[in-house]
């Protein structure tokens, strides 16, 4: 179970929108310089993960891998991606000015 998955129990409730919305509400209400430097912590982390990839597969390859994993394992994909947005709304937070 991912860290957050007791968040999602039912999405609407607990944060008036899915985590996706809310990472999109959080990106545009602070200051540019969070989200510029927000979005390339995010750009960062694909270009590693693309990096380690690009060792054990043949880049021409790492989509239609990418994509068979996708359709083999969607659910499991899907929670993961609701657990990074709420880990990159609560990294925003954390960097706003108080």
């Amino acid at each position: 179970m991912n860290k957050y998955a007791a968040l999602f129990e039912d999405e609407d409730d607990i944060f008036a929108g899915t985590p996706k919305s809310k990472f999109w509400d959080m990106l545009t209400t602070p200051h540019e310089d969070i989200a510029k430097e927000t979005l390339d912590e995010i750009v960062t982390r694909y270009a590693v993960m693309e990096n380690i990839l690009k060792k054990t597969i043949d880049e021409e390859l790492i989509n239609s891998h990418l994509d068979q994993y996708y359709f083999e394992n969607s659910a499991e994909v899907e929670e993961t991606k609701k657990s990074l947005y709420m880990e990159f709304v609560g990294n925003i937070v954390y960097k706003m000015p108080q």
